[in-house]
């Protein structure tokens, strides 16, 4: 599976939970562009209230995307244009991504762990509007 798919495929998971939980969601997988936010498309989008004024941001990584690359060319960018984001990545990378944050002196960003297991099936821990 290529890394964009593995992406993708999390990125749709998350935005079906959100749904089955009665959310409105917004999904932004591979070169799709649903729906902006602050000018971004942003992976997952979900409003926090009805007037659709405020999000909860989630942006979703693979494994081999925690890099200081993506810090340069995304996590900077999204620091700077919101004031909170959530930064989901695969269970195993979370100290790396942590670090790369504080390196890069990013400080409005809550990360959150995903995984899937031999099914298909993926979990998140801690999204942003669930109880």
């Amino acid at each position: 599976m290529s890394r964009q798919s593995e992406h993708d495929q999390a990125v749709n998971a998350a935005g079906e939970i959100y749904r089955k939980n009665g959310k409105k969601v917004w999904v932004n997988p591979g070169s799709e562009k649903n729906k902006a936010w602050g000018e971004k498309y942003v992976d997952v989008i979900v409003p926090s209230d009805k007037s659709e004024q405020s999000a909860w941001l989630i942006e979703i990584e693979t494994k081999e995307s925690v890099s200081e690359h993506e810090a340069e060319r995304q996590w900077k960018d999204y620091s700077e244009r919101y004031e909170h984001w959530y930064l989901a990545v695969p269970k195993g990378t979370n100290t790396q991504a942590k670090l790369i944050l504080t390196r890069n002196e990013i400080k409005n960003c809550t990360v959150i762990i995903w995984t899937k297991d031999a099914k298909g099936i993926h979990t998140f821990w801690n999204l942003p509007g669930l109880k």
